[in-house]
Parts: structure tokens; sequence; C-alpha cells
């Protein structure tokens, strides 16, 4: 496209006589769109397209979707993995399970009735010892059976105070950081899955679409480029003798057939070479027909709509 304007830019060069500026002398151009172009972060296939050429559309405004299964299989593997981590350090902290701190008093309340037991069997050895109805060592033994019985109720008592406290601080930490994995691994999963439905940046219009629904669309590749309002620019050719005397900055009028009154600007930026050479004989003479390329902003918003024909003239010296 540049290059055809441009050559429609040379043709007017060779008007101008020996290429010399004149003070209102007109710059040739067109309107250069700002286009926003839409892309996924992720490759995957096209399931939907919701706009077309033309459409208008605004900020957050669908505009098309990828295929989603694996992100949705993702997300859920996540979560289950998340509860699961979040019941593992439930159990760290409360404890054993509830059924196995049953077991344990279960054995200590049989602990306490092996001890009232030996206990009473001792008592009735140490009066009979007394009257030397049983001998010495049975008494000894009766005492030894209720020392044990004694032993086995600590012991279980112990026990049951070992089940009720919870896991030792190292596998605490363990426990917690393996939560705040699985969270973290739960929004990924769902960023991921957002990033399959595509909404609108900003409000504009549909200027293109790249890719058809079952088309295989690579990470970064534009789908959708939408023009903004007033995103413009203004892109003219100025002749070799006038290269010079233009700079950034300067102020311009834009101005096109049946655009009402001229649109004012300034140039953002100049060609540094010659952008286009017509096919004529370089020499000294023609010179002129070399063209630069420049381009211009809008002051304010406008209505001028990408690819309009444009005149370009300076304002700081008429």
């Amino acid at each position: 496209m540049d290059k055809i304007y441009a050559g429609i830019v040379a043709f007017f060069a060779g008007l101008w006589p020996g290429g010399n500026a004149a003070d209102n002398a007109a710059w040739f151009g067109y309107v250069e769109g700002e286009y926003v172009y839409v892309a996924a972060q992720a490759s995957g296939v096209l399931e939907t397209l919701a706009v077309a050429r033309g459409d208008a559309v605004t900020a957050d405004t669908p505009l098309f979707d990828l295929d989603r299964d694996k992100q949705e299989n993702a997300l859920a593997q996540a979560r289950a993995e998340l509860v699961s981590a979040q019941k593992d350090l439930e159990d760290e902290t409360t404890g054993k399970r509830p059924e196995e701190i049953a077991v344990i008093e279960k054995q200590l309340n049989s602990a306490k009735a092996d001890l009232e037991l030996a206990k009473a069997s001792y008592l009735r050895a140490s009066e009979l010892e007394k009257r030397n109805v049983v001998a010495t060592s049975e008494l000894d033994r009766r005492k030894a059976e209720r020392d044990a019985a004694d032993a086995a109720v600590a012991q279980r008592m112990a026990e049951l105070d070992v089940a009720r406290l919870p896991a030792r601080q190292a596998e605490l930490d363990r426990a917690r950081s393996a939560v705040d994995k699985a969270k973290l691994a739960v929004e990924r999963a769902d960023i991921d899955l957002g990033e399959r439905m595509v909404t609108a940046p900003a409000t504009g219009y549909v200027e293109q679409t790249y890719y058809l629904p079952g088309e295989f669309v690579t990470a970064g590749a534009p789908v959708v480029s939408i023009l903004p309002p007033g995103e413009v620019r203004f892109r003219f050719y100025v002749p070799e003798p006038q290269r010079a005397a233009i700079r950034i900055g300067m102020p311009v009028e834009i101005s096109c057939d049946g655009c009402g009154e001229p649109v004012k600007a300034h140039i953002s930026y100049l060609s540094s070479s010659a952008e286009f050479t017509p096919p004529v004989i370089y020499s000294l003479d023609e010179r002129a027909k070399l063209i630069f390329l420049a381009e211009a902003l809008p002051d304010e918003q406008t209505d001028l709509l990408p690819g309009q024909p444009i005149e370009v003239r300076r304002t700081d010296e008429q």
C-alpha cells in the first residue's frame, strides 16, 4: 500500500517545477490506522469467533474462544489436589482420627479395670500374709501385678495424650506448604482457562479477522484487529528539496475531498532515507523525484478513516 501511494506522490512530485518548495505547497499521502491487534496468549483451536469485519465493539466485548478441554481438566485436578492437601493439614493439626482415639480410650479403660482388680488382689494377699495364711512370695507376686497394671494405665494415658496432639512443627509446615502450593496451582489453572476467552481491550470497530473457527491459532498470533475511534496517523511524502525545511513538531493541516474543515496536526516522524525511488535515471537535475516518508498525528480526535487520500500543508509560515 505504501508503494502505491508513493507512486502517486512521485507523479505529483514530477509536476513541481524543479522540486522547489512553495510556502503553501501540498504534500500528498493517506490516513493510516493505529490498530489494536488482539491475540491469545496460548495456542489452541479457534472454537468460536463472535465478531465480524465492521462490527462495533466496546471494551470487554467477547471476541473469540479457544478450545478449553485441557484447561478445564487441569482446573478440576488442581481443585481436587487442594481439597486433599487441606484434609492432610487438618489431620496433622488435630492429631489422630477420632476412631483411633476411641480405640486408645477403650484400651485405657481396660487397663484401669485391670489395675483395680490388681489392687484388690494385693490388699487381700496382704491381709492373709499378716495371718500367715499365704506365703510372702505370693504377696510379692500380687504386688508385682498391681505395679504392672498401674504402669499399663500410665502408658495408655500417655498414648491418649500423644494421639490428641497435633503433628510436629516440621510436619505442619510441610502440610501448610502443600496447601499453599495447591492454591497457587488452582489460581494458575483458573487463569489458563480464563485466557481461552478473549475480549476486546478497547472500544472501536473490527477492521479484520484472520482465522475461522476450527483453525489452529498459535500463541501471540492476531485473530482480530480493532481500530479505536480517532486512533489514526497521517502518512505523507516530501520531495527531497523540501526535506530539510521541515522538523519534528511542526504544525500542519490535513485536508481531503469532502472532509470539511482541515484537521490540525503536528509532524511526528521524518524518514532519514528515501522511501521511494521512481523508475527514472537518477541525476542531479532529477533528484527532486526522491520521496521521503513523514508522519503526523492529529492534535484532537478525528473522524478521518484509514485509506483516505489527504493533502498536508504547513501552517507555521502562512
